[in-house]
């Protein structure tokens, strides 16, 4: 998987606390700025399963990436200034946001990505969906 990163710096902000909140995130990110503009990419989404399960955040975040596939890919944003305290919030802030794109490599399938990253729940236990199905098969 590849995570592409973008992000507008307002002169408002500080760079590095920008760079941080990504990082914060996104551990292995690999950032430029360009023109008051952060470009990244990543491939470490360990960081970001680890923040959707600790934050119980896992029904949310699935909505989020299923509404916003496209092709192999899917896009959504995530808040400054709370990447910069280490979680993970989809709501944009004031300073636009975090720009994040995550794209399956041709020989992978995006929705099985998605299911790892973020699997449904049930009564806020993640449940094995292909067993959720033989289940309702069986009925």
């Amino acid at each position: 998987m590849i995570i592409k990163l973008k992000s507008r710096i307002k002169p408002t902000e500080d760079e590095e606390k920008v760079i941080m909140a990504v990082k914060n995130i996104f551990k292995d990110a690999k950032v430029v700025i360009e023109d008051n503009q952060l470009i990244g990419e990543a491939e470490d989404i360990s960081r970001f399963k680890e923040l959707l399960r600790s934050q119980a955040i896992l029904d949310t975040a699935r909505m989020v990436l299923e509404k916003g596939i496209v092709g192999n890919s899917t896009k959504f944003k995530i808040n400054k200034q709370a990447a910069f305290a280490g979680l993970v919030n989809f709501d944009k802030d004031i300073h636009g946001g975090i720009f994040v794109k995550l794209i399956a490599e041709e020989d992978k399938d995006l929705m099985k990505l998605i299911k790892d990253i973020a699997p449904k729940t049930k009564n806020g236990k993640i449940i094995d969906e292909d067993e959720e199905i033989n289940d309702e098969m069986d009925k």
